[in-house]
């Protein structure tokens, strides 16, 4: 869910807003009517800056056609049982060593 709240709002109930991001929601912080920022969990916001990352650059973003192709014709690479499948652990998979240090 998305909610608009000018600044002076979003002060007085920052903290109830911080639990509201638990749940995926974000607020887009508004001022004069206009929107100025946005509040998003860090899980979304990691998300976000990982797919920015990616597409930043033409090499990982013609390997990420070249994947979306390769699976829209059945090829498919089948991942070890490691337990759920989180955005950590995609991460540990897909970025190369030296970027996951950075993130941690």
């Amino acid at each position: 869910m998305e909610r608009y709240l000018n600044v002076t709002e979003a002060r007085k109930e920052l903290l109830d807003l911080v639990e509201q991001l638990k749940k995926g929601d974000r607020v887009v912080l508004t001022k004069h009517g206009r929107p100025r920022a946005v509040l998003v969990s860090f899980e979304r916001y990691a998300l976000l800056e990982d797919l920015a990352w990616v597409l930043q650059d033409p090499e990982r973003q013609a390997a990420l056609h070249q994947a979306w192709d390769e699976l829209q014709h059945g090829e498919r690479i089948r991942l070890r049982k490691r337990g759920p499948l989180t955005v950590h652990s995609l991460r540990s998979i897909t970025c190369p060593p030296s970027r996951r240090r950075e993130r941690v």
